[in-house]
């Protein structure tokens, strides 16, 4: 184990030393001592050949190629042997703390044992009025039901005792008679039970020890089971509590007294959660017009020249449509007067669309749900000259993913079977259309909501309305002024974001479920169940 941790410390040196500029080998003699040690069975070996030769010739292809077919299988190699104890705890119970754990001898030995067990008595209903000592009484009511006690040989008979009891079953016959005599049965078979005096050291010595497994139902956060464990093993002074993530089993070890309390507890405080059903409905309405109307008027007015400077030249003549001349002879000349027209456009559009989208969580478990898309933005880079050297390694830039568009967060706090809270957390990023050191920049509106609502009932939890109104005309200086006499452009943009949501129960929470009385005894006389 030592050599392949060494040989793993080696990879990552060399490659730090294969990027210097002083080196021993080139990357060829490297490329082809990696070939030679695959050859040998040697892949950790291999791979650090192949891993300097592709630190030395970052461009050769056969090199990269050569080094990631190798890594897997050298990694491989390289990974720790198991421990001692067992695959079990290498997995999912890598987050279960230490007293948690259940080691491989303990599950085993738990499905090993068998259940200890139990009375079975007569179903019967019995009266008695006795005054016995105290082991007369417990052969007396034990015969009535068909039983068979036996005592420590530490038992004291004691003196007698007044007993009355009237329409009785033997769980309730038996109880009674533990109480008046502090006493204590275990059960050996199913007609047979041992009685004890009600000490603790007694109940150290007699009293039977009980691996139980339980399983559990549906996944749990490992949290989850912590807490419990912890709140079920410090209430009951329970010794021994082990999780598996693994297997979805828990261990209990204690007495018999105190274990089957305990496991009721413990089934009551993993009460499943409610489970919710959140539909998500987003609404999104875009509307545009643009009118352009008027008079387009020129600005400019070019001059032409329309004198004959000799006889021989042929005289231009001025566009009698837009053009107006002026003098004569040879210094005739000709100016636009007449060059617009007259114009009216309209243009409108309109765009809906609407995203339904679903999301399942537990009570008190957020659910995340995003549309848009994801834009890279470029967060480090390498840039700049790099001195005249040709193979000086560029690293590639760092990129971080925004998620553009609608990042909404629901978290439920179920109340009861007809209402929810609603903890809302709502964000609206898109990009601003601007840059700043060529990164671009991003709008953000961030919405934070709470909300009660009855399930089945719809909700609106935001809109968002945005409206800009641009107007602009274009015309020469004072004829501009003029209605009719220049040209209109208006332009209105407006859009309008609408979420809502609609809850739907799935299964009741657990102020909706019966609870149980868990019956324990006192803490110096726990209850030790006779079936």
């Amino acid at each position: 184990m030592s050599r392949k941790a060494l040989i793993l410390c080696g990879v990552l040196l060399a490659a730090a030393w294969a990027a210097g500029p002083a080196l021993a080998e080139s990357a060829a003699s490297l490329f082809r001592a990696a070939r030679r040690a695959e050859k040998r069975g040697d892949l950790a070996e291999a791979y650090l050949k192949a891993s300097q030769a592709v630190a030395l010739a970052p461009d050769a292809a056969e090199y990269w190629n050569y080094s990631q077919a190798l890594r897997t299988r050298a990694l491989a190699a390289l990974q720790p042997a198991p421990s001692a104890r067992g695959g079990e705890e290498a997995g999912g119970d890598s987050a279960v703390p230490a007293e948690f754990i259940i080691t491989p001898e303990e599950f085993q030995q738990a499905r090993r044992m068998l259940p200890p067990p139990v009375l079975r008595g007569r179903e019967q209903r019995q009266s008695f009025r006795l005054q016995e000592n105290a082991k007369r009484l417990f052969e007396t009511v034990a015969r009535a039901y068909g039983l068979e006690v036996v005592f420590d040989q530490d038992y004291p008979e004691g003196p007698p005792i007044r007993f009355q009891m009237e329409d009785a079953d033997w769980r309730e016959a038996l109880r009674a008679v533990e109480t008046v005599t502090s006493s204590f049965l275990v059960p050996l078979s199913e007609r047979r039970a041992l009685v004890a005096k009600d000490t603790a050291q007694k109940r150290t010595e007699l009293e039977p020890v009980m691996n139980l497994l339980v399983p559990l139902e549906e996944p749990l956060k490992a949290q989850d089971l912590q807490e419990a464990a912890r709140a079920v093993q410090s209430a009951m002074d329970i010794t021994k509590i082990g999780i598996d993530t693994n297997r979805r089993v828990v261990l209990f070890r204690d007495r018999v007294s105190k274990l089957r309390p305990a496991v009721a507890l413990f089934e009551q405080l993993l009460s499943h959660r409610a489970q919710v059903t959140i539909d998500v409905e987003l609404l999104a309405m875009n509307e545009s017009a643009e009118l352009n109307a008027g008079m387009a008027v020129r600005s400019s007015y070019p001059l032409a020249f329309l004198g004959n400077p000799t006889p021989f030249s042929a005289k231009p003549q001025a566009d009698a449509a837009r053009m107006a001349s002026f003098g004569g002879g040879r210094t005739q000349m000709a100016v636009t007067v007449v060059d617009g027209e007259l114009f009216a456009a309209l243009t409108r559009g309109q765009s809906q669309s609407l995203v339904q989208s679903r999301l399942r969580t537990l009570d008190g478990e957020p659910a995340t749900l995003h549309i848009g898309d994801r834009y890279p933005i470029i967060t480090a880079g390498f840039f700049g000259e790099t001195g005249g050297a040709d193979n000086v390694f560029r690293p590639p830039p760092t990129v971080n993913f925004e998620e553009l568009g609608v990042v909404l967060k629901v978290t439920p706090r179920v109340h009861n079977a007809n209402e929810v809270t609603l903890e809302l957390e709502a964000e609206f990023k898109s990009l601003a259309g601007q840059t700043l050191n060529g990164i671009p920049v991003i709008s953000n509106r961030r919405i934070a909501s709470r909300l009660r609502t009855a399930f089945h009932e719809a909700a609106i939890v935001t809109g968002v309305e945005s409206e800009s109104v641009s107007q602009s005309w274009s015309g020469l200086p004072v004829l501009s002024l003029v209605p009719g006499l220049r040209s209109d452009t208006r332009t209105r943009e407006r859009s309008r974001l609408l979420l809502m949501v609609r809850t739907r129960l799935e299964s009741l929470p657990p102020v909706e479920t019966p609870v149980f009385p868990v019956r324990t005894g006192s803490e110096t006389r726990p209850l030790t169940p006779l079936d």
